[in-house]
């Protein structure tokens, strides 16, 4: 199948943890110890499936396309698998974790009041309809707010600040990064990212990057110019609105490729350990709340996740608090997929993200994946 329609940047989030993975090393000393990457098992059978309706698939298609996976799986406990982990790839939606903690940072030093009311108008002048795969309008009945199926009804009513960025995380609602950026200032996203050990951070817009696939001359423009005149400028709105042309499929993959911001999954998981380590102070409360958001399963203390796609990339990102105080973490990032796979990968993504809490829960599930990288 051949895309037609405008495209999404949002992954959703179908994470189901309860009663599926298990903590089978119970008997390990929960010490924290340094990290080794784990040598390839010698009892490694290959791993020729391509379906991604399986486990199999998902670690197969590391073996088979190596070059379009970035993956760290770190299970705090001594072990961790990688594979291309400095590698710089497109992060889609998994980037607005980077906002989360800007924003978890604002809320710790006082800058912002998480009861803060903002005007619904001022939310969504950075909302592009019809690219978020119903993102935002989903969030807004998730949050008791009347909407036509794209745009709040009442442009003049307000919502809680803390429950915009929720809808970031939860529904992965693009316009919600593009109003902190504006509201906080791109050096509180630099220092958000140094601060999980993530350095020379280049802040994103999510309007002018999905604004570039229509039209790939604005890749070359300043994008956060571009961001704000889709926010400020009513003609510019909508001249844009009028020239949209999807692309073909392939087309689409290209432009992300080439004009997207990126980063690597050791970056990202590197963030993803500062969460849960202490290392954001009173920040983290707000972000471990925010990320941690569906209920975790019995051996673990909580579970949060950020993921996200577009046209040829899947990215996901984890981390997961045991009882026993040991933190693991995973980012697992493909691009490079071509039509049919990514069609089947948007439908099987829950079996990719049961496999790496598996992957982090079990050390027999980790050496199956450390077999092919």
């Amino acid at each position: 199948m051949r895309r037609s329609t405008w495209i999404s940047t949002a992954c959703a989030a179908a994470l189901l943890v309860g009663g599926c993975a298990t903590d089978t090393d119970t008997d390990t000393d929960t010490t924290a110890t340094t990290a080794t990457t784990t040598p390839t098992p010698d009892y490694c059978a290959p791993v020729t499936s391509t379906d991604l309706a399986t486990e199999d698939g998902w670690i197969g298609l590391i073996d088979q396309a190596p070059d379009t996976v970035s993956l760290v799986i770190d299970d705090g406990r001594g072990r961790t698998v990688e594979h291309r982990a400095d590698q710089e790839q497109v992060l889609a939606s998994a980037i607005k974790v980077v906002h989360l903690a800007a924003y978890a940072q604002a809320v710790a030093n006082g800058t912002i009041d998480p009861n803060e009311q903002v005007a619904l108008s001022d939310w969504e002048r950075w909302y592009l309809p019809r690219t978020d795969a119903n993102a935002h309008p989903k969030a807004l009945t998730r949050l008791g707010i009347a909407n036509a199926g794209t745009n709040a009804t009442d442009p003049n009513a307000t919502v809680r600040i803390d429950d915009m960025v929720s809808a970031m995380i939860q529904e992965s609602d693009n316009s919600v990064p593009d109003y902190l950026r504006y509201r906080l200032g791109d050096q509180a996203l630099v220092d958000a990212a140094a601060a999980g050990g993530w350095e020379n951070f280049e802040a994103p817009s999510m309007v002018a990057d999905m604004l570039s696939i229509f039209d790939p001359g604005l890749a070359d423009a300043d994008t956060w110019e571009t961001a704000q005149k889709w926010a400020f400028d009513p003609q510019f709105r909508a001249q844009a609105e009028a020239s949209v042309q999807v692309p073909t499929y392939e087309d689409q993959v290209s432009r992300v490729q080439s004009s997207f911001r990126g980063g690597s999954a050791e970056e990202l998981n590197g963030m993803y350990r500062a969460f849960a380590d202490g290392t954001y102070g009173e920040a983290s409360d707000t972000i471990l709340r925010q990320l941690e958001w569906q209920p975790a399963g019995d051996s673990v203390r909580g579970i949060g996740f950020k993921g996200g796609s577009l046209p040829g990339v899947l990215t996901q990102g984890f981390e997961l608090r045991r009882n026993d105080g040991t933190v693991a973490t995973a980012v697992w990032l493909i691009d490079g997929l071509p039509a049919d796979r990514f069609d089947q990968a948007m439908t099987q993504f829950g079996v990719q993200q049961q496999l790496i809490v598996e992957a982090m829960l079990s050390p027999e599930v980790l050496d199956r994946i450390a077999c092919v990288v």
